[in-house]
């Protein structure tokens, strides 16, 4: 793994999260910090009852593309809070919505906001294009700074730079009060890429989606 702090970046704009969140649970309580964020932000909240099947919970966040839709997980799963936000970002401004949204927990949560970039380890040491990929990675997390000093500088922020397949971030390794990441976009059929999948299947905590450009 690598981490870099700079700002190189130029600041970013206010970026405002979606307009309502829509909570999928099995119960139809919303969590008190979704309803502290809301109040704050001065959005509107959904419940969606959470399908019982993991093909079927999928299929209803592809439905909902375009929202803000976080996953709880069950009652009780054991998990404990650490202060962390964790906010994958691929590429910026499309993940703008992701880093909005992670702030706005983050500040609710009292955590800090860890945003990630991860890039594979099929990129081998010597691969053709791991120095790109990498100073590009370094390049994402430098905007993403930008952005989170810009929306909210009273958050500490802890980028890191992950030598993993995306999917891989979200097992049980995962260290985080809640994981955001961007949702599935506007297409015909709508559905849910590989990183979304792996994480409302299998990530040990709460999972935010925030959207993403069609």
């Amino acid at each position: 793994m690598s981490q870099r702090t700079s700002a190189l970046a130029p600041p970013a704009a206010q970026h405002r999260p979606a307009e309502a969140i829509v909570v999928m649970a099995q119960e139809p309580d919303v969590p008190a910090w979704v309803k502290r964020a809301c109040r704050r932000s001065r959005r509107q909240v959904r419940i969606e009852p959470a399908p019982g099947s993991p093909e079927d919970r999928l299929l209803t966040v592809a439905a909902l593309a375009g929202r803000s839709v976080l996953v709880v997980g069950p009652p009780g799963d054991g998990h404990t809070p650490g202060g962390r936000v964790v906010a994958a970002v691929r590429d910026l401004p499309s993940d703008a919505a992701v880093l909005a949204e992670a702030a706005l927990a983050a500040t609710v949560l009292e955590a800090a906001v860890v945003p990630v970039h991860c890039v594979p380890l099929s990129f081998g040491e010597r691969s053709v294009g791991l120095t790109d990929a990498l100073a590009r990675g370094h390049d994402v997390l430098d905007t993403a700074v930008a952005q989170l000093a810009a929306d909210a500088p009273e958050l500490r922020v802890v980028p890191r730079l992950l030598r993993m397949h995306p999917h891989e971030l979200v097992g049980e390794g995962l260290d985080a009060d809640l994981l955001v990441l961007g949702g599935p976009r506007h297409r015909i059929p709508a559905r849910v890429g590989l990183v979304g999948c792996s994480a409302v299947q299998h990530a040990p905590c709460p999972v935010l989606l925030a959207p993403r450009p069609g």
